[in-house]
């Protein structure tokens, strides 16, 4: 019992099918609650599957099993970006205030985040919110977390909920890497 608690305490990658990594699921010690990190592999982004504007690379994620790598969606050069996903509350735990955010990181040689980017959150009632981030703030070279928005997990928020990061302004940017998307208990 002890070393199951151990492997989920410190994270546990979970793969699909294709033996792809698809999210990481733990527990905070702290607060004794599940907490997800939705790998890239899971998200829906626009032309992710062209070469000339994507590109995947493997970074290292800390898990029970020490430094594992995972795929990590590199944008090499576009004018509309979109990254969507979704997730079933179901598994959150209950009464609990949860946050969603983007893990991403600007690279050093990062250009064309003059423009905000737009971020959508919509709870199974339908409900949104929605905010601006400008990114050309934030530092680069390190992985941040942009904040979508907050709920609560209540009988009326069980089902699905939707989220985004998009701008689509029509100007190139490039550099931005996408780790995925984290749902984690606020304090």
């Amino acid at each position: 019992m002890e070393e199951l608690c151990k492997r989920i305490n410190h994270g546990v990658l979970m793969k699909d099918k294709k033996q792809d990594y698809k999210q990481k699921f733990w527990v905070d010690e702290d607060l004794e609650k599940n907490c997800f990190l939705l790998l890239a592999k899971k998200l829906s982004i626009i032309w992710i599957e062209e070469k000339q504007y994507w590109d995947w690379i493997d970074e290292a994620e800390k898990c029970y099993s020490g430094e594992v790598k995972v795929p990590v969606a590199k944008l090499l050069s576009v004018c509309w970006l979109k990254i969507s996903g979704r997730f079933k509350t179901i598994t959150l735990s209950p009464k609990t205030t949860y946050e969603v955010a983007f893990v991403v990181k600007r690279s050093v040689d990062s250009s064309g985040w003059g423009a905000p980017v737009n971020l959508k959150l919509t709870l199974p009632d339908k409900s949104t919110q929605g905010r601006i981030e400008n990114l050309l703030v934030k530092p680069k070279g390190e992985w941040i977390d942009i904040p979508v928005g907050t709920f609560m997990t209540t009988p009326e928020n069980v089902g699905e909920i939707s989220f985004s990061f998009s701008e689509t302004g029509n100007h190139w940017k490039s550099g931005l890497l996408v780790k995925g998307v984290i749902l984690r208990p606020k304090d």
